[in-house]
């Protein structure tokens, strides 16, 4: 797990652990170095310190540990972490320095290293402080980054009454790489999304901007702010389907399905339905699956053109997940590369290149009609961890009397090899049920 989803997943989802004794142990380094004549190697053995401390957990108390210590000097020990660290929590605790003691000098230094997506908390936080026109300096920062990054920033311009970023906000600022729904509801309530859409002219990318952040804020299960906690949900979707109704597009579809009775009696319209089937005959994979979902929920015949496309991009997930019921065992069978995926168990989570087809495998024996035995038999075999669980699972509900002759050999075999303590002992117990 990289260092910005950590950090994103903790300042969102989890409580940060004091870091109160680690930060004592920084300040005194820090102390020591400011107090003394420069010392290049004492530096260094700060950033050695330093690289093997988290720099969330000590970033708050640094500040106020390190109250009547010289600011300049502060500030020149965090600018030489930050251009000299090699390590990413020292670099970050150097940001975190310079957060605390810096200026407007130090401007481009934290734009350039907030640009890597693992440091822009950090350097938002610094731009923040430091920056006299705030506002605009994390907005700069905002549009630089995409994932957890992007999501760090935005929320810092919660409330900003500034019309170029409302506009942005509205139109871009809101799409991030991890979940579009973190940053949905401040996009519509600092944007403006309600009143916007009032405008004489609404154009395609605002449009298209409040379709997005709509369908964010109608995902009613997910972990921050929804529908029901924007005060002007109800007026904004009237408007915003009042403006579409004569504007199909595909993207439009996907927005419009989510909203509920109100935008299905929209996109139930033929011309609607006209957007979604050309896409489904669009000669390019990316243009398809965009149009599955819409497609899905307008009922539209999707079978025989999932399985053409598995048939040439058999590692898809995304189609998997739509391939008929009664063909998925089939189709996987026939194009999963089986003897290639069951090389035995690893402690293996698949995160990267290279996991593909162990995806797919993952998808098909997740659903329905997906647990026949040769699936499983490979399941049971395959490298990643979740796919053993899928077969066990699989396993657990397959009726004792049915069994194919060779599972309880092939059962032995993986819990012999299984290198996952608690998956080997539920393999064990699944030996000994009569």
């Amino acid at each position: 797990m990289s260092g910005s989803v950590r950090d994103g997943v903790s300042t969102h989802h989890t409580r940060v652990e004091s870091g109160d004794a680690a930060a004592a142990k920084i300040v005194e380094a820090v102390r020591q170095i400011v107090e003394s004549p420069p010392d290049l190697p004492a530096l260094q053995r700060l950033h050695d310190l330093l690289a093997d401390i988290d720099a969330l957990p000590v970033a708050d108390p640094l500040g106020t540990l390190l109250a009547g210590a010289s600011r300049a000097r502060v500030r020149e020990v965090g600018r030489w972490l930050a251009e000299h660290g090699t390590r990413r929590n020292a670099v970050a605790a150097g940001l975190v320095l310079i957060g605390l003691t810096g200026d407007e000098r130090d401007r481009e230094l934290l734009l350039l290293l907030g640009s890597i997506e693992d440091l822009t908390l950090y350097a938002v936080v610094a731009l923040e402080r430091t920056q006299s026109d705030r506002d605009m300096a994390v907005f700069e920062m905002a549009r630089r980054v995409r994932a957890w990054g992007r999501i760090h920033s935005v929320e810092r311009l919660e409330g900003t009454t500034d019309p170029e970023i409302k506009a942005w906000l509205l139109r871009e600022g809101f799409r991030n790489g991890v979940m579009d729904e973190y940053l949905a509801y401040i996009a519509a309530t600092t944007g403006g999304l309600a009143d916007a859409l009032t405008a004489a002219v609404v154009d395609d990318e605002l449009l298209d901007g409040a379709g997005g952040i709509l369908a964010a804020l109608s995902d009613t299960d997910g972990p921050v702010e929804d529908i029901t906690d924007y005060r002007d949900g109800p007026v904004a979707i009237d408007r915003y389907l009042a403006l579409v109704r004569d504007r199909p597009t595909l993207g439009r579809a996907v927005a419009v399905l989510s909203l509920g009775d109100k935008g299905r009696d929209v996109a139930t319209g033929l011309a609607w339905i006209e957007v979604v089937r050309r896409a489904l005959d669009a000669p390019d994979l990316d243009t398809f699956m965009d149009a599955l979902w819409p497609a899905q929920q307008l009922g539209l015949k999707l079978r025989d053109r999932v399985g053409g496309w598995l048939r040439s991009h058999p590692f898809e997930q995304h189609l998997w997940f739509y391939a008929d019921v009664e063909d998925l065992a089939e189709l996987a069978e026939q194009l999963l590369p089986l003897p290639d995926l069951a090389t035995g168990p690893q402690a293996e989570l698949g995160i990267g290149p290279g996991f593909e087809a162990d995806h797919a495998l993952d998808v098909v024996m997740s659903r329905e009609g997906g647990q026949t035995w040769p699936l499983v038999r490979t399941a049971l075999a395959n490298r990643l961890t979740r796919n053993r669980y899928n077969a066990l699972k699989a396993l657990r509900a397959w009726p004792r009397d049915s069994l194919p002759a060779d599972a309880v050999a092939a059962v032995r075999a993986a819990a012999a090899a299984e290198p996952d303590d608690k998956l080997r002992v539920e393999l064990e117990e699944l030996l000994r049920i009569e």
